[in-house]
């Protein structure tokens, strides 16, 4: 059943990131890439574990709004959506990979 729901959420993506990549990237891929960004930065610089969690939570606003412009700065909408898709994709990797911090 979380299969079904999972697969059909990425189909819906899939489709409407291919008809306007430019508006998916903004809405949706910017902010996945902000959250898995900073989970990333989160999980593998060095330092107390309060300290780098006080300084992501208040850098993630500031993350997500450079993804944002960076979506209508650059003329090619794919390169920004595949762009966002790969650092989703790797930052989820390094989170998903790395060893549990408690």
């Amino acid at each position: 059943m979380l299969y079904g729901i999972m697969g059909s959420l990425a189909v819906a993506l899939g489709l409407a990131t291919w008809k306007a990549p430019r508006l998916t990237s903004v809405i949706v891929w910017a902010l996945l890439a902000a959250i898995f960004t900073s989970s990333a930065i989160l999980m593998t610089f060095p330092g107390a574990f309060a300290e780098k969690a006080l300084w992501v939570a208040l850098s993630v606003p500031f993350i997500w709004v450079a993804f944002q412009f960076w979506t209508y700065w650059d003329r090619k909408a794919w390169r920004v959506a595949i762009g966002l898709m790969a650092l989703t994709a790797l930052s989820a990797a390094i989170v998903f990979t790395s060893e549990p911090m408690i």
